[in-house]
């Protein structure tokens, strides 16, 4: 089975391979990925215990980072080590690290691969957050002796039904793991249907909802100064948008514009290489553009009809703080959404399009905490921010309902770690 999995990686990777060099996808890391560890790494596995923590991508990163302090308390005697496929997860992944802790890509799940890596790593303890399941990789772990286990689980609907048509290979798969924490009761249910344990399979909610929170008000002050933004101005914040998304935005922003001369607009594309692609689309709306990287330091320069434009990795988040109203991107068109989880804890109102098939469990607490709203097109969202700019209390009540979701449904880190202790 394994020789057959392997030709199947290898051939996929050969007919995908210009596809890969076009997009210059995996042009970081090629060393990680086939095996070859950095030596600081090697030398960390050689002397302690290690606990391997595998992430995706920033999101995965990001809920990793939370249970990571945990983790270091709870096994003291332990190294984590973080392994991630994307390159802007890599660099998250970096600024969680600590002390002697190692980031590396994950190496290419084929079987002489991983078995390399996985004989230098040793891990006592592999943590796979969020659903992700390399064959390969999973049965050399197994067969070396690791604790498997899969935190913040999720399985969207796409992905159920995928699955389901490998269920065979899936079940055998899931059988491998110690533990299977899963987001909601519906993904509990789901992973069961596919062949995992009952009795391993435990409910522990969305470790995302433990997001430590900024400091609000220090963190608002401070980058809308940087911002060179008034009291009075009200800044939307397109998060994470996806192409298709801001030209429907900027349509929307410059209608919004003749009515209420006091809004601003940031856009935050979920690739910032899309960045000068975006500059084209809002010149051609005759608005000026500011991107935050080339922000000049005297605020006082910054013309007040700009539009400005996120292109630096892991600043959201903060970026979030000045914001007045918030639309989550890739919704409006068919990529899932975003997790709003982020703006909701710094109280801020949410609007999402009808496409957020990736965080439905998250999406649908919102709506039925009425902490959010959902669009279905362009229209939707013009009559959204209409709504909020005229109707100042609404936006204020939106805001507290979606910091209150975040407070109630906090506690998963805390549920995951004791569960992983026993």
């Amino acid at each position: 089975m394994r020789i057959i999995y392997n030709l199947a990686f290898i051939i996929f990777g050969i007919f995908y391979l210009p596809y890969f060099v076009v997009t210059r996808r995996y042009r970081y890391g090629m060393k990680d990925r086939f095996g070859l560890l950095p030596e600081k790494i090697k030398s960390v596995c050689s002397k302690t215990k290690i606990i391997w923590v595998h992430a995706v991508s920033v999101g995965e990163v990001k809920a990793a980072g939370i249970l990571a302090p945990l983790l270091r308390r709870a096994f003291p005697s332990h190294t984590l080590l973080f392994s991630t496929v994307t390159h802007t997860g890599n660099k998250v992944a970096k600024t969680i690290a600590s002390g002697n802790e190692g980031v590396f890509f994950l190496p290419f799940d084929i079987s002489f691969i991983v078995d390399r890596v996985v004989k230098t790593v040793k891990p006592e303890i592999f943590i796979s957050m969020e659903t992700e399941l390399w064959p390969n990789l999973i049965l050399s772990l197994y067969k070396a002796g690791s604790r498997l286990i899969l935190a913040n689980g999720r399985i969207s609907n796409r992905s159920y039904s995928r699955y389901k048509k490998g269920k065979f290979f899936i079940s055998g798969l899931l059988k491998k793991f110690s533990l299977i924490l899963m987001q909601s009761a519906q993904d509990a249910k789901r992973i069961i249907a596919l062949g995992a344990q009952k009795e391993k399979v435990f409910v522990t909610g969305n470790l995302k909802f433990d997001i430590p929170l900024l400091n609000f008000d220090t963190k608002r002050t401070e980058l809308r100064k940087k911002l060179n933004l008034n009291e009075n101005e009200i800044l939307i914040i397109a998060g994470s948008t996806h192409k298709g998304e801001e030209e429907a935005i900027i349509d929307c922003f410059a209608r919004l514009k003749k009515e209420h001369d006091n809004i601003r607009l940031l856009i935050a594309p979920r690739h910032i290489e899309r960045a000068g692609e975006i500059e084209k689309l809002i010149l051609r709306y005759n608005f000026l553009t500011v991107r935050i990287s080339t922000l000049n330091l005297k605020p006082e320069t910054l013309n007040q009809e700009a539009v400005f434009i996120l292109d630096i990795i892991g600043e959201l988040r903060s970026m979030y703080s000045a914001s007045d109203i918030v639309f989550m991107g890739g919704s409006l068109i068919k990529k899932g959404g975003q997790n709003p989880i982020e703006p909701a804890s710094l109280g801020k109102p949410i609007i999402f399009g009808r496409y957020t098939f990736n965080f439905h469990d998250v999406t649908k607490i919102f709506l039925e905490n009425v902490s959010g709203i959902e669009v279905d097109n362009k229209e939707g969202l013009y009559s959204a921010i209409r709504f909020l700019l005229n109707n100042p209390e609404d936006r204020k009540r939106l805001g507290i309902n979606a910091k209150d979701t975040i407070n109630k449904n906090s506690g998963s880190s805390q549920r995951t770690i004791s569960l992983i202790i026993k």
